[in-house]
């Protein structure tokens, strides 16, 4: 359900028939929200504030939502909106990092589909959650249900919703991260505004244009990844003039302004890494020689002749998140390409290989890892002075993995840093292109 390109919003919706358009929102409905950890006292400390907007269609069957957040620890831009409804729905979620691990919280249901009729005691299951209708409150007009829900891991939430239309007021939700640790997730509704109809037609139709980009980035909908490969950089680099010309003055404004300021960010880091491989190109590769994770040495002359791989990135076992370095395509491609006098070599970069009372805990990670993925090529370390001669993306912005490819006569070729985006059929196909005639 995700994005096109171009800044023209008729040739947006041309290139993207699929896009489901809900029809113009009637209401702009914010929430303030928080995490938090229990305290001393009973006092709750906070770890996050966000907030989210909801807009909500004329004929009440539309809703769009907004998370709003820190720009660089919080949750993507690509995964921060969506709507609520409709086939490949998105539903925006927190992104946390807590004791290492990175962590996506999805938030409450903002829009809450209760049977009808609803009465006290009524219980129904929607993904994945039990809920049962506890008590209704209030007036005809104003009248509210208070909701109970639980799932089978043992998080629990209480909600209140409009009764009429199922509109989140109030939320409280478990969250467990670390070895079992619980927080809490609070929402609570601060407005409930009309839109008249001129600004409603507007807005839909940057709603339209966000989710037509968002399709456009193709990434999964629970990814953690902050950085974009150089193709949807270009993709949303084209969209921002239209987006931009077409948010001006809304309610969206903002959410542009924060996908043009990460694309900006983002097209300097890939600047630096495009000048870095043209300084590389068809230059010799520096010599090398490896501390191998099950013990021996790898020196660099025992591959020449061979199409090399080198592939810079942590080799931890914990933390342990999609997309895991991609090392699962690097094992797939390895042994496709063996017979072709391809050679992969992994190569850490935790800094604890080099700390004596860390080192062996270091290596029995890495060595978790390789048999978790069923990795066969080598993985081996040295004192970093093999990624500092390549140069470290990191030092400019960029992130790992590092890819660098060696060719038979000993020639840098290839150097790319942070993710590829991957073929359904043929996994790491940018590389793949790379080392076969």
């Amino acid at each position: 359900m995700l994005l096109t390109r171009a800044p023209l919003l008729s040739f947006l919706l041309l290139l993207t028939p699929a896009v489901q358009s809900f029809g113009a929102p009637a209401r702009e409905i914010r929430y303030t929200g928080t995490l938090s950890q229990a305290g001393r006292a009973d006092e709750d400390l906070t770890l996050r504030r966000f907030e989210v907007l909801v807009l909500t269609s004329a004929d009440g069957t539309g809703f769009f939502s907004l998370l709003e957040e820190d720009d660089q620890n919080g949750c993507p831009w690509p995964e921060s909106y969506g709507n609520l409804s409709g086939a490949g729905s998105i539903m925006p979620h927190l992104m946390y990092v807590y004791d290492g691990l990175v962590y996506n919280l999805h938030l409450p249901p903002l829009i809450l589909q209760m049977p009808s009729p609803t009465e006290e005691g009524v219980t129904w299951n929607a993904d994945g959650w039990t809920f049962e209708a506890i008590e209704k409150s209030g007036n005809a007009a104003q009248a509210t249900w208070s909701i109970e829900g639980s799932e089978r891991r043992g998080r629990k939430q209480s909600l209140v919703v409009d009764a009429a239309t199922g509109t989140l007021r109030s939320a409280n939700q478990d969250v467990f991260m670390g070895q079992g640790e619980r927080f809490k997730l609070t929402l609570k509704q601060s407005s409930s505004t009309a839109i008249d109809e001129s600004a409603a037609e507007q807005l839909q139709k940057v709603q339209d244009a966000l989710i037509s980009l968002q399709a456009r980035m193709q990434r999964r909908s629970d990814s953690q990844q902050l950085e974009l490969s150089a193709r949807q950089i270009h993709d949303a680099s084209e969209a921002l003039p239209g987006l931009t010309g077409l948010s001006r003055d809304t309610l969206l404004q903002e959410a542009v302004l924060r996908i043009h300021r990460d694309v900006t960010r983002q097209e300097r880091r890939v600047a630096e890494t495009m000048k870095r491989r043209d300084q590389l190109h068809n230059t010799a590769a520096p010599a090398f020689n490896l501390q191998l994770m099950d013990g021996g040495q790898l020196k660099s002359s025992e591959l020449k002749g061979k199409t090399v791989i080198l592939h810079f990135w942590s080799y931890t076992d914990k933390p342990l998140s999609e997309p895991y370095g991609q090392v699962g395509y690097l094992e797939f491609l390895s042994s496709r390409r063996k017979q072709a006098n391809v050679s992969v070599v992994g190569i850490a970069t935790n800094p604890a290989l080099l700390k004596e009372d860390q080192s062996r805990t270091a290596i029995r990670g890495a060595r978790k890892l390789a048999e978790f993925m069923n990795l066969t090529y080598p993985i081996g370390y040295d004192d970093g002075s093999l990624l500092k001669t390549l140069g470290d993306p990191r030092e400019n912005g960029g992130e790992l993995p590092l890819w660098v490819v060696i060719s038979p006569e000993g020639n840098v070729i290839h150097y790319h840093s942070g993710y590829y985006e991957i073929d359904r059929r043929q996994g790491l196909k940018e590389l793949d292109d790379i080392i076969t005639p």
